[in-house]
């Protein structure tokens, strides 16, 4: 058998790879591999030669290729219905909260309610965004902040008010699941507790901010409100609130700091 010498070439040259046919065929499958088109196959003449056995390695291989992104693809499908599902679950369990919440007066406990809402969807987008997201590994930061602070803010709005919020996102920063539900359920809480304490009249500023430093992150939610009452420890003196994000920073592996200078703001290096 005449020898063989593979010369490949740029993708749009015409120039044979090799000065065999058969060692030609088997390559150009291979290439077509190379761009998931799974569907070419060697033709084998079994002639017993060496080139008949790699077509028909190269073959298997193929089938093998094939059947493997096949069942990628039906997990990642399964993973996106997946949560889809939990997303519409939490949707549910949030307005059977809504509903009880309408069957009483008590203001404490239709606050409880609502708190405990603002907290599930804050967990649902989580879970809504990679059911859309084309990469379930991860989620695009500033989409889910900006939309997170917004339900938040709808929760909590008062006629006639007058609030601002300002986003200092670094672009193209992405966390995945792990990382995101805590993250969301930190921003539910500081927000929340500017929204609810920080402006008795109605106006003011909220910023939140998310910047590489190194190799960490740093998460800052402020607000010019009222700030803490005189002499409040956050750590000491805290509602759930403030417990819950000084948990979920834990979580993250990161170290909280909280002021009550010209407002209040947490600042969180994970």
């Amino acid at each position: 058998m005449a020898s063989t010498v593979f010369e490949l070439m740029a993708p749009n040259n015409k120039i044979p790879l090799s000065d065999n046919a058969r060692a030609n065929e088997v390559l150009e499958v291979i290439m077509a591999f190379a761009r998931q088109d799974f569907g070419k196959k060697v033709s084998l003449k079994n002639d017993d030669s060496v080139l008949d056995g790699i077509g028909a390695g190269v073959n298997m291989l193929g089938e093998e290729l094939q059947h493997s992104t096949i069942s990628l693809r039906e997990k990642e499908q399964l993973l996106k219905e997946i949560h889809h599902r939990v997303k519409n679950n939490m949707q549910i369990i949030s307005s059977l909260l809504s509903l009880q919440s309408e069957s009483t007066e008590d203001q404490k406990f239709i606050g409880l309610i609502r708190e405990s809402r603002n907290r599930i969807n804050s967990m649902a987008l989580v879970h809504e965004m990679l059911y859309q997201s084309d990469d379930l590994s991860k989620i695009e930061l500033k989409e889910y902040i900006e939309t997170l602070s917004s339900s938040v803010h709808r929760s909590y709005a008062l006629p006639n008010s007058d609030l601002e919020f300002v986003y200092d996102i670094e672009a193209k920063v992405h966390f995945n699941i792990d990382k995101m539900i805590p993250i969301g359920l930190i921003l539910n809480e500081a927000i929340s507790n500017s929204l609810k304490h920080a402006f008795p009249k109605g106006k003011g500023k909220l910023r939140v901010s998310l910047k590489r430093q190194k190799e960490k992150y740093q998460l800052l939610i402020s607000d010019d409100g009222i700030g803490f009452k005189k002499d409040f420890d956050p750590e000491k003196d805290s509602h759930l609130g403030i417990q819950l994000i000084y948990m979920l920073t834990e979580q993250l592996g990161g170290k909280l700091v909280v002021k009550s200078e010209g407002g209040v703001s947490y600042s969180i290096l994970f």
